[in-house]
């Protein structure tokens, strides 16, 4: 567990999982990314798995997530202990310990003391996932499994299965577990069907230290192709925040804040060119009746300029028309730069990148169809609320309660004229 560490290496290295900076494509794993053979469901699981036996007692707590908390405070046996995800697993000399959670700002002051345990696990011999696919009302096409790291895990594997055959296989880095908690598929889940996913943890030698998570309705999802209203974009559509927190919970997706259900598309790190590029793919399987469109920001953090964002742009709407969906555009959030200097871990954005958001958000607003979500996200200087983002990259809760908000009043005053 992460014990006294500085909180800039693991956000750090929880930032590289949603791709807002590029160390590497984390689907390239200690093995390599592999799609497996299908088995047969009666093979998915074997109750006699043999495991390496932990010489130590271990307790594993888990609580609810606390907005706008980016680690959790954890003391017990006269220790203190870290987390970066909602539960940690210890190991213990006694499993009936006192202990206590708190939770902490990105600064490290205590939001709120003595937080309330959901779950207390002893000597548990599978992982705990923490994805809510189960609050979703639609599955996000590129979902993110997320899970408590495993106390003396090296890596994990992990599967995906359709329809009782696994269809992927995944291993995560073999490095210290502290960061390992999450992972972001960068395959799209396309093919209708009933899915779940689960892992197990491994030690450095390979050998399994743990069986496979248990199936619950928080890890399956039912993918289906008749879907009226999809949103396509990065990842402010595709959802996370509070810099430790993975698209896998509903608290930062906007689409959680929207009355009426809508299909997540979104796609981490993504730039206007990458989302126009994987149109007609991640798409028109779903043939959505209105496409919510929200892109830029990757662009003019990145210095790309926002004539060229204008164009990917229109290429989008002529995709749509072409295929008879309405695209609905958003304007592209704003950025913080003196909060992304003050996290000092994202780099910040080029001194005309206002200018390039502005040509961007002019275009917007000049289409037949858009929603207009900065009002309630911007400063008097034009910059992303210092409160609404930890990052100031990233709205958090509120945030994405505003966005989600607006693109319900435009859905609610479009059927209401249907």
């Amino acid at each position: 567990m992460l014990k006294f560490a500085p909180i800039v290496l693991a956000v750090i290295l929880c930032i590289s999982n949603f791709g807002f900076i590029n160390f590497g494509d984390r689907s390239e794993k200690k093995i390599h990314v592999a799609q497996t053979q299908a088995a047969a469901v009666d093979e998915l699981y074997d109750t006699n798995e043999e495991i390496v036996p932990r010489e130590e007692k271990i307790l594993r707590l888990c609580w609810d997530i606390v907005p706008g908390a980016v680690k959790y405070e954890i003391f017990i046996e006269g220790e203190t202990f870290y987390s970066y995800t909602n539960g940690i697993e210890l190991p213990v000399k006694n499993l009936n310990a006192k202990f206590q959670v708190n939770a902490l700002s990105l600064e490290g002051t205590t939001l709120e003391k003595k937080l309330p345990i959901v779950a207390l696990d002893t000597n548990p011999n599978s992982p705990r996932t923490t994805t809510e696919f189960d609050k979703m009302n639609y599955p996000p096409i590129y979902p993110v499994y997320s899970w408590i790291p495993t106390s003396g895990a090296d890596y994990y594997e992990i599967e995906l299965i359709k329809d009782g055959k696994i269809v992927r296989r995944y291993f995560t880095h073999s490095k210290e577990q502290d960061d390992d908690f999450d992972f972001y598929d960068k395959q799209p889940v396309l093919d209708e069907g009933e899915y779940f996913w689960r892992l197990r943890a491994f030690t450095a030698d390979g050998q399994p230290l743990t069986r496979w998570s248990e199936k619950n309705s928080a890890n399956s999802f039912t993918v289906k192709h008749q879907v009226r209203f999809c949103a396509l974009g990065d990842s402010i559509t595709h959802g996370g925040g509070s810099i430790s927190v993975p698209p896998s919970t509903v608290i930062y997706n906007w689409e959680t804040y929207c009355a009426i259900p809508i299909k997540n598309l979104g796609r981490s790190g993504d730039t206007t060119a990458e989302i126009l590029e994987r149109f007609d793919n991640d798409v028109l399987p779903f043939r959505p009746e209105i496409l919510f469109i929200m892109a830029g920001v990757n662009d003019y953090r990145a210095n790309i300029g926002g004539r060229e964002s204008v164009e990917n742009l229109a290429a989008l709407e002529y995709k749509c028309e072409q295929n008879g969906i309405k695209p609905v555009f958003l304007t592209p959030t704003p950025l913080n730069p003196a909060q992304i200097q003050k996290v000092n871990f994202i780099e910040v954005p080029p001194a005309d990148w206002q200018e390039n958001r502005r040509i961007i958000c002019d275009w917007v607003r000049s289409r037949k169809y858009f929603i207009d979500v900065n009002e309630k996200l911007t400063d008097d200087k034009g910059n992303l609320i210092e409160t609404l983002s930890i990052d100031g990259l990233h709205p958090d809760a509120d945030g994405k309660r505003f966005i989600g908000e607006a693109v319900a009043a435009w859905l609610d005053k479009y059927l209401n004229l249907k």
